[in-house]
C-alpha cells in the first residue's frame, strides 16, 4: 500500500521541495505552500494500479499517542500533589476511606492545626505530624489511626488499606499468606459454635476445617489459642454423634495437644484414656493411664472417675484379679460409692476359663447383691446376665435373669437367700461374708438352681424376647442354647423372633445365621411332613439342597430344630423379594408347597408387593386370583391392590394392562369380601382402615375419570367404614373435574403430564372452585334459613355437609354432561349396584336450579 511511502505531513514538507528521489512513489511537485487557505490532503489506494481512493490522516496515530501521554503525566501529578499533602492529607486515600464521622474529625482537627502553626496543608508530613509542637488532642484523635498505619500492606503495583479485625480470643490471627483462607475458614466455624448453641453439624464443620488446616497451615496447632482446643474439645462431645467418632476425635486431639507440649485437664486426660478403650488400644490405655495416677487423682469426682475407668480396663486386658483388687479397694475407701463398678470384673472372671474362675464371678456377683443400700436395678440385672451368656456361662446367666425376675415377689429363690439357706447364716448377707470358698464349698449348682415353676418355654421365651429387644439376638440364640441344655425345646414362633431380628441387623454374617437357622426349620417341616407321606407310600423324600446353590441353603443344624410355620416362610420371603433374590423366592415357595403349609394372607401380600415393586401389574392380578382362591385376603391385600389400581388408572405413566379391573371392579371385588367376614372381622377391618387408604380409593376413581364411580365409593365409604371427605378429598375431585373438561379424550400420553400445568388447565379449576363455591353459598343459606351455621354444627354433621357439598358438585357436573340429565340418579343406582353396594344412601338428587349450574 501506498502508507508506507508516504509518512506524514512533516515528512512531506521537507521531502516534496526537493528533487525527485528514488524513494519517493509520487510524481514530484513544485507547490506554494503556506497561505492561510492553503490544505493538503492524502489518499491512499490498495494497489498501484486502482482507481479508488481513500483519504488518510498520517498524524492520526501520533496525536492518539500524544493525548495518552499528557494523560498518563496528569495522573501522575495528581498523585504527586496527593502525596506532597502527606499520609493524613485531605485528598490522600487514607483519610477518603475513612468512615464519613471519623473523615470530618480528622479534617477538623489539621485545620485548626493549620491556622495554629500557620502551615499550608500540602506541607503536612506523616514524619512530623506527632511532632513535640503537635497539641494532646490532635495524637489522642490520632492514635487508633496511627496503629492501623502500621499493619497496613503493600504490593508491587499499589498500596491497599485494610482495617485491623477485633479478633476473638479463640480465634487464630491469619497473616497475609496463601493459607489465610483456610485459617478464615476455620475461625468462623468456631465463631459459630462459640455464639450459638453447639449441634452435631457445627461439630462436624469445624472438624472438618480443623483436620484441613492441620494438613496444610504450617504451625497450625501451635498458634490454636487454649480457649479454641476448648471448643474444638466440646464440639465434638456432642450427644448425637456416634460413639465411637466421638472417641477417635478426642483420641486425636489429645494426641495432638501433647504434641506440642500443650497440658490437658484431668478430665481431658480421662476422655483420651477412655477414648482409647473405645477404639480397641486397651494396652495403651492401660499405659496412660498408670502413668497418669500421680496427677489425676485430685477432686472426688476426678478419683471415682479414674478408678473406675482403671477396673474397665484391667477387666477388658483379661486381668480380673488386679481389676477386682482395684474395686473392692475403691469401695472399702468410701461406703458411699456405687458398687455397680463391680459388674465389668464379674464379666472378665467369667471369661476365665476353669471352674475357679466361675466361682470367683459367682462370689463377686453375690457380694454386689450384698452391698447395703444399693438396691441392683434392672440395667444392672441384664448387664451381668449379658456377660455371663457371651462368657459362655449359660448356668450363672440364667440364675442371674431368675434374680431379676424373683426380685420383690419371690425373694426365698433369689440367689444370696440361697446362700444363706446353704450356709446357715442370719440376718442380713454382708458383703464380707461371701467368700470364694464357702461359694465352692456350697457348689454353684445348688445356688444357681431354678425353681420348677419356671422350667418351660414361656419362661425362657420372655428373657429371649427381653435380649431381642434390646438388640443382643447373639445373645437370645444363647438362650435358645441353653433351653436344649436343659431339656427344653424351642417353640417355633421364638426361633422365628430370632430370625427376623438377626435379618433388621443387616450385616452378612447375621444374615446367613438367619438364613441357616430359617431353612434348618424348613428342612425339618419338610422330613416331618415326608414321613407322613412315606408311610402311606405316596412319594420320595424332599431336600431343600437340591435343584440350588448348595453356598446360599445351609447344612442341617446339629440340633433337632422345631418345625417351620407360614411365619418362618413368610419371613424369608419378605427377606428375599426385598433384595429382589427372585431365584431364592421361587424356591421357597416351592418348597412351601413340599412342607403342606398353606400360604396365609401375610404371605400373599409380600408376594404381591414384590411384583408391585416391580410394576408387573398383570402378574400381580394372576398371583391374587390364583392364591385367593385358597386363601383368605385381609385390608392389607386390597391396599396392594389399590396401590397397583394407581399405576394401571394413571394412563399418562404406565401400559394398561387389559386384565387388572376397572375401579368398579375392584371396588366391587372389596365389597364382597368385606361382606363375607364374620362380625368380628368387619369390626377389625374397620379398625384398620385409614385416611390414606380412603384416599387412595378415592384417587383411583379420579385418575380413572369416573364421577359416577366417585359419587358411589364416597357414600360407600362412609356407609362401610365411616369415612368423609376432607380439603384433600375435594381437592382431588376438582382436579378430576377441572381435567376431564381440560384434556380432550384422546390426547396423547406424552402429553398429559404437560397439560395438567397449562393456563386453560388452571383456568378450568378455578371454574370448578367457583362452581364448589356456589354449592356451598347455597346450602349455607338453606341453613341460616333455618336458624343456623356450620360452626355451630356437630363434628359428624360438618362431615356429613362436606360429603353433601362433595355429592352436588358431581351429580352437577354429571347432569351438565349428559346427554338426558333425567337419567344420571338412574346410572348412579346401577353403578351401585355394580360396584356391590346396592341399597346404601346415595344422598338427594338435585332440584331443578341447580341442574343450571
Amino acid at each position: 500500500m501506498l502508507r508506507q511511502a508516504v509518512r506524514g505531513a512533516r515528512w512531506y514538507q521537507h521531502v516534496a521541495r526537493r528533487s525527485p528521489s528514488a524513494f519517493s512513489s509520487i510524481a514530484p511537485r513544485y507547490i506554494h505552500y503556506g497561505g492561510p487557505n492553503d490544505k493538503i490532503n492524502f489518499f491512499e489506494k490498495a494497489t498501484k494500479g486502482s482507481k479508488r481512493m481513500r483519504k488518510i490522516d498520517p498524524e492520526a496515530e501520533d496525536r492518539a499517542e500524544q493525548e495518552e501521554v499528557e494523560a498518563e503525566l496528569s495522573k501522575l501529578n495528581k498523585e504527586l500533589e496527593i502525596l506532597k499533602e502527606g499520609a493524613f492529607g485531605p485528598n490522600s486515600q487514607f483519610i477518603r476511606e475513612l468512615p464519613e464521622k471519623e473523615r470530618a474529625l480528622a479534617l477538623e482537627v489539621i485545620r485548626q492545626y493549620e491556622i495554629e502553626k500557620g502551615q499550608s496543608r500540602a506541607k503536612i508530613r506523616l514524619e512530623n505530624v506527632f511532632d513535640d509542637e503537635l497539641d494532646n488532642m490532635l495524637k489522642e484523635e490520632f492514635q487508633d489511626l496511627a496503629n492501623e498505619e502500621e499493619n497496613w500492606h503493600s504490593d508491587a503495583n499499589d498500596r491497599k488499606l485494610r482495617k485491623k479485625v477485633i479478633r476473638k480470643s479463640y480465634e487464630i490471627p491469619s497473616d497475609e499468606t496463601q493459607h489465610r483462607p483456610y485459617i478464615e475458614k476455620f475461625n468462623e466455624t468456631l465463631r459459630a459454635i462459640a455464639e450459638a448453641s453447639m449441634d452435631e453439624r457445627g461439630g462436624q464443620q469445624v472438624w472438618k476445617w480443623y483436620r484441613r488446616c492441620k494438613r496444610i497451615v504450617p504451625e497450625f496447632l501451635r498458634s490454636l489459642p487454649e480457649e479454641a482446643w476448648t471448643l474444638l474439645w466440646d464440639s465434638q462431645s456432642q450427644e448425637g454423634l456416634p460413639g465411637r467418632q466421638v472417641a477417635t476425635h478426642h483420641q486425636i486431639l489429645a494426641e495432638d495437644a501433647m504434641s506440642i507440649g500443650l497440658p490437658l485437664s484431668t478430665r481431658r486426660i480421662l476422655s483420651y484414656i477412655q477414648a482409647l478403650y473405645i477404639t480397641g488400644k486397651t494396652g495403651k490405655a492401660l499405659e496412660q493411664w498408670e502413668a497418669h495416677q500421680a496427677d489425676l487423682c485430685q477432686t472426688k469426682d476426678d478419683l471415682e472417675a479414674y478408678w473406675t475407668l482403671g477396673v474397665q480396663l484391667f477387666s477388658a486386658e483379661g486381668n480380673p484379679q488386679r481389676a477386682q483388687d482395684i474395686a473392692l479397694a475403691f469401695l472399702a475407701n468410701d461406703a458411699s460409692r456405687q458398687p455397680r463398678i463391680l459388674i465389668p470384673v464379674i464379666t472378665a472372671w467369667a471369661e476365665q476359663s476353669g471352674k475357679a474362675a466361675e466361682v470367683k464371678a459367682w462370689a463377686l456377683y453375690l457380694q454386689l447383691k450384698a452391698f447395703s443400700d444399693y438396691p441392683m436395678t434392672m440395667d444392672d440385672y441384664d448387664s451381668i446376665s449379658i456377660g455371663l451368656l457371651k462368657a459362655g456361662r449359660l448356668d450363672l446367666a440364667i440364675a442371674v435373669f431368675k434374680d431379676m425376675m424373683v426380685t420383690g415377689n419371690d425373694p426365698a429363690n433369689d440367689s444370696a437367700a440361697l446362700y444363706k439357706a446353704a450356709l446357715g447364716l442370719a440376718g442380713n448377707l454382708q458383703a464380707s461374708s461371701v467368700s470364694e470358698k464357702d461359694v465352692n464349698r456350697v457348689s454353684l449348682a445348688t445356688l444357681t438352681l431354678l425353681p420348677r415353676r419356671f422350667q418351660n418355654r414361656f419362661f425362657y421365651a420372655s428373657w429371649m424376647k427381653k435380649l431381642i429387644g434390646m438388640g443382643e439376638v447373639d445373645s437370645a440364640a444363647l438362650v435358645v442354647e441353653l433351653m436344649y441344655e436343659r431339656g427344653i425345646n424351642p417353640d417355633p414362633k421364638h426361633l422365628n423372633g430370632i430370625i427376623a431380628a438377626w435379618l433388621r441387623d443387616g450385616d452378612a454374617a447375621s444374615r446367613e445365621k438367619a438364613e441357616r437357622l430359617g431353612w434348618a426349620m424348613i428342612q425339618r417341616r419338610i422330613d416331618s411332613t415326608w414321613v407322613r407321606i412315606d408311610a402311606e407310600g405316596e412319594a420320595p423324600k424332599v431336600d431343600v439342597h437340591e435343584d440350588t446353590d448348595h453356598s446360599r441353603i445351609p447344612k442341617f443344624m446339629q440340633r433337632p430344630m422345631p418345625c417351620a410355620t407360614i411365619e418362618t416362610f413368610s419371613i424369608l420371603l419378605l427377606h428375599y423379594t426385598r433384595r429382589s433374590d427372585d431365584d431364592m423366592a421361587k424356591y421357597l415357595i416351592q418348597r412351601l408347597a413340599d412342607a403342606r403349609i398353606q400360604p396365609n394372607s401375610y404371605f400373599m401380600n409380600h408376594l404381591l408387593y414384590a411384583e408391585l415393586r416391580k410394576q408387573d401389574i398383570e402378574a400381580l392380578w394372576k398371583k391374587y386370583k390364583i392364591l385367593s382362591a385358597a386363601t383368605q385376603p385381609d385390608l392389607e391385600t386390597f391396599a396392594c391392590l389399590w396401590d397397583c389400581g394407581k399405576l394401571q388408572y394413571d394412563r399418562g405413566r404406565t401400559p394398561f394392562v387389559a386384565g387388572f379391573p376397572s375401579a368398579r371392579g375392584l371396588f366391587s371385588e372389596m365389597m364382597r369380601w368385606f361382606s363375607g367376614l364374620p362380625a368380628r372381622g368387619q369390626s377389625l377391618a374397620r379398625e384398620e382402615f385409614s385416611k390414606e387408604f380412603y384416599d387412595q380409593i378415592i384417587r383411583c376413581f379420579c385418575l380413572s375419570k369416573d364421577l359416577p364411580g366417585t359419587l358411589v365409593a364416597l357414600h360407600a365409604m362412609r356407609a362401610t367404614f365411616g369415612f368423609f371427605p376432607d380439603s384433600t378429598t375435594a381437592r382431588m375431585i376438582v382436579l378430576q373435574v377441572a381435567r376431564m373438561a381440560g384434556v380432550p379424550a384422546d390426547t396423547p400420553k406424552r402429553r398429559l403430564r404437560r397439560l395438567s400445568s397449562t393456563p386453560r388447565s388452571k383456568e378450568n379449576v378455578a371454574h370448578v372452585q367457583t362452581l364448589v363455591q356456589i354449592l356451598n353459598d347455597r346450602k349455607m343459606a338453606a341453613l341460616e334459613a333455618r336458624g343456623q351455621n356450620l360452626k355451630g354444627l356437630e363434628p359428624h354433621e360438618q362431615e356429613q355437609y362436606q360429603l353433601e357439598i362433595m355429592a352436588e358438585l358431581l351429580r352437577a357436573v354429571m347432569n351438565r354432561t349428559a346427554k338426558d340429565p333425567s337419567v344420571v340418579e338412574s346410572e348412579i343406582a346401577a353403578v351401585a349396584d355394580e360396584m356391590a353396594v346396592s341399597g346404601i344412601d346415595l344422598g338427594l338428587a338435585l332440584e331443578g336450579d341447580s341442574l343450571l349450574l
